[in-house]
Parts: C-alpha cells; structure tokens; sequence
C-alpha cells in the first residue's frame, strides 16, 4: 500500500511525500510523527494494490504515536473472535 502526503515546511512550502509499506500502522505513525515535528499536514491518502484510494482525514492526526493503540484494538478483536 502506498501513502501520499502533502505538508506544509517550515519555510511555508508545500511538500509532497509518499511511502510504501505493508503496515497501515506505519503510515499513521508517519502522519503523526510529520504532525508532532510541527508540520502542518494538508493531505493524505493511500492507494491499495487494487488501485483504491482512501483519503484520510488529516485533522486526526495529533503527533502521538497511534501503533499502541492499533495493537491494543487487534489483540481485543482477536479476543472476541475467540468466543
């Protein structure tokens, strides 16, 4: 899956990323990491293998790590599948 991102530099430019990893949670914690280093995100989206764009919302990301808590969420949902 590939991540597209848009921030705002320091010196007010608009820069344009993208990365590809396997893990969503990756791309979150890039987001925030962007977010806790002070720049201002204006766009972010995935593209999955099949060509599907996902368009995240931007005013989510807060600069704290999110992969925790993505782990958090997995080891309860397999919990309850469990049962």
């Amino acid at each position: 899956m590939f991540l597209y991102f848009s921030y705002l530099s320091s010196d007010g430019y608009t820069l344009n990323c993208s990365l590809h990893s396997e893990s969503l949670e990756i791309h979150l914690d890039t987001l925030n990491s962007f977010v806790a280093f002070g720049y201002g995100l204006i766009e972010a989206y995935l593209i999955d293998e099949e060509g599907r764009r996902t368009d995240l919302p931007i005013e989510v990301f807060d600069g704290r790590p999110i992969g925790p808590h993505l782990r958090e969420l997995q080891e309860q949902y397999q919990l309850v599948l469990s049962f």
